[in-house]
């Protein structure tokens, strides 16, 4: 794994945590800092196999060092440097000066060895693991990762004793591994059985242990497995050995890498969960709308009449302010539907924070934006009052009240005029009663039928302010809802990005895996290595 695929993958985690589809701490959790690929103990030149000696008090892992360097490079008795300290063994001919890593170096000693045959073997002894001294762990830790295989020593009466195992545990799948049962002739077979047993509970397929037996006298050693321990280390030492533990941990933890990315991706959820929770959704706000529809007509009659009985003047109608509150059952109603789309998300298996972030800018908002809407509608509806075929009618007889009456009024004056000419040619009566009343009647006529029909479709300001108010209501709901499903879908958008990008981070580790699949499998690596499940 190169670095533009960990920064892919640190950017990827990023987001996932930011935009709230997995908690960060779990995120932490689950791509622990220790399962980072170790470090290099040397920054340059050519790079000597670690082999670093782990264990507890007394197993004699400072004889079993001098029996494997061939001379006495470290000291033995109850109180060690070591015990406190790391000690690095060198082969003289090796510039102490490459050593670049990141030691507590007040505590490392660094020392040589003379033998040739391990000129390409760094021993590094390690402090008691199980010592009550709780630096001694965090100078393991800091050592650790510089390691290529860690020689684990046991004795046969504390070969159950776990306590340095627990720490080391964490560790586990990052380096090879060999086991060493020191102290060979006080021990027996079943006790190696046993100790395999545990060995393969945490994860060891066919674990490598070596009975020796170091002691100073060669006479009264008893037979054991020395030659094989020496004869493995010299194969990780020669043959590209270092490269080959290096290429099978790299495998190691692009298994680890490839299980994580599928742990997230399990975690975060399938997009296509979002479309049945936008089906769910509308059932729902179905539901909310006939629950509401009684209270909000109600209020919109109620309100009407308070608004049309105290104030007169249209523009004071048309901003009634706070009178447009909804009633607590209202606001609790629709703040519910929105928790129980929460919760059916939850229900989907899906995170609900990315939802609820977003849920929640509309949230504490839902009144306003009904108020909004009943604002501009009421407006609307009193600038406008009545359906647009009364406005028309209303129109057609406020001109009929001016026109007919003027009408009238021009045929009987054109009467009179006619009359007055007939009878100066003739010497006839001008005019009359009759003339005269029914003129005034026809007058009358022609503006009280269009005054009094103009009168009859005059809309009501109460109804027309309740039919504003209820086109309001309906407006605010429907944008509640249309809001509520832009963001599913962003939300379902914002959900694919992060798959696909996890999707292409599988393809190139799983295309790298195959490649890796297809080299020979180093069965000596296989069974100094831990396996953890894919």
């Amino acid at each position: 794994m190169d670095s533009s695929f960990s920064e892919r993958l640190q950017s990827w985690l990023s987001r996932v945590s930011r935009q709230g589809w997995m908690d960060e701490k779990e995120i932490e959790t689950l791509f622990d800092a220790g399962e980072e690929p170790r470090a290099s103990l040397f920054s340059r030149g050519e790079k000597p196999l670690v082999v670093a000696f782990f264990g507890g008090t007394g197993v004699g892992k400072s004889t079993l060092l001098n029996r494997l360097a061939g001379e006495e490079v470290a000291r033995t008795g109850i109180e060690r440097p070591t015990s406190r300290e790391v000690t690095v063994y060198l082969h003289h001919t090796l510039p102490r000066e490459q050593i670049q890593a990141r030691l507590p170096w007040e505590r490392v000693r660094i020392a040589a060895h003379h033998n040739d045959h391990r000129r390409n073997v760094v021993w590094i002894d390690m402090p008691d693991i199980d010592s009550v001294e709780r630096g001694n762990r965090e100078l393991v830790l800091q050592c650790i990762p510089h390691v290529d295989v860690l020689l684990y020593v046991v004795s046969p009466e504390r070969y159950r004793d776990d306590s340095g195992w627990r720490l080391l545990r964490e560790q586990a799948q990052k380096h090879a591994w060999l086991f060493v049962m020191n102290k060979w002739d006080q021990g027996d077979e079943i006790q190696i059985e046993d100790f395999v047993s545990l060995l393969r509970q945490d994860g060891f397929a066919d674990p490598l242990v070596i009975r020796c037996d170091s002691r100073q006298n060669l006479a009264e050693r008893k037979p054991d497995d020395f030659g094989k321990l020496e004869e493995i280390i010299s194969r990780l030492e020669h043959s590209g050995g270092v490269e080959r533990l290096a290429s099978h941990q790299r495998q190691l933890m692009q298994q680890t890498r490839h299980r994580q990315i599928r742990q997230v991706l399990q975690h975060i959820g399938e997009p296509g969960r979002l479309d049945q929770v936008a089906g769910e959704w509308k059932k729902l706000w179905k539901e909310t709308l006939v629950q509401l529809e009684p209270s909000l007509q109600w209020s919109a009659q109620s309100l009407a009449i308070e608004l049309t009985g105290k104030k007169k003047r249209q523009a004071d109608l048309s901003t009634p302010g706070d009178a447009l509150s909804l009633d607590l059952w209202a606001r609790k109603s629709l703040a519910d539907s929105l928790d129980r789309l929460t919760l059916e998300a939850a229900r989907q298996g899906l995170p609900t924070a990315p939802l609820k972030r977003r849920l929640e800018g509309i949230q504490g908002q839902l009144e306003a934006r009904l108020q909004q809407q009943v604002q501009r509608f009421l407006r609307q509806a009193l600038a406008r009052p009545g359906r647009r075929w009364r406005r028309a009618m209303l129109w057609i007889f406020g001109g009929l009240r001016y026109l007919l009456p003027l009408a009238a009024s021009g045929w009987v004056a054109w009467q009179v005029v006619l009359g007055y000419y007939r009878g100066f040619q003739h010497g006839d009566g001008f005019l009359g009663v009759d003339f005269a009343v029914h003129s005034l009647l026809l007058i009358g006529l022609a503006w009280l039928i269009p005054f009094l029909s103009h009168r009859l479709l005059q809309p009501s300001v109460e109804k027309a302010a309740a039919a504003g108010i209820r086109q309001g209501y309906q407006a605010g709901l429907e944008k509640i809802d249309r809001e509520v499903n832009e963001i599913l879908l962003a939300v379902k958008t914002e959900l694919e990005t992060l798959r696909a990008e996890g999707d292409e981070l599988l393809a190139r580790l799983g295309s790298e895996m195959a490649i890796a699949d297809e080299r020979p499998n180093d069965p000596l690596l296989e069974r100094m290595m831990i396996h953890k499940p894919s």
